[in-house]
């Protein structure tokens, strides 16, 4: 899966376009839910190593919202991690190229749980 399908995505789902904030890193595009501005998802361009893949290749990596009880078992899956600089408790990393074809409605379906747990 690719940053660009998410784009399309979030953008037909729920209205949400990527905002890129950070000057110093132009990679960071952030999600944020419509109604009430706070952040659902963030993909960065990071080194492999830092969500526990052995190398220093740069992966797209998309950081989620997501249920506690779930993101204690998910993080033991292929394709997920531990939420790069974020909280780990409250937030998971997915590895973007880790999932395609038909695995790609797990990642949508982890993108809209986030966008409604951000509309709390």
């Amino acid at each position: 899966m690719t940053r660009n399908q998410i784009f399309t995505y979030v953008k037909e789902t729920h209205g949400t376009l990527p905002e890129y904030l950070f000057q110093k890193y132009p990679d960071i595009a952030v999600l944020r839910n419509t109604s009430t501005k706070k952040w659902y998802g963030v993909i960065m361009n990071i080194p492999q190593n830092k969500v526990g893949v052995s190398g220093n290749q740069k992966i797209d990596v998309l950081v989620i919202k997501g249920n506690p009880d779930n993101i204690v078992h998910l993080v033991e899956m292929e394709g997920f991690a531990p939420a790069y600089h974020m909280n780990k408790k409250h937030w998971l990393s997915i590895i973007l190229d880790r999932f395609t074809g038909t695995q790609e409605t797990i990642v949508m379906n982890l993108l809209d749980e986030s966008y409604q747990l951000s509309g709390k």
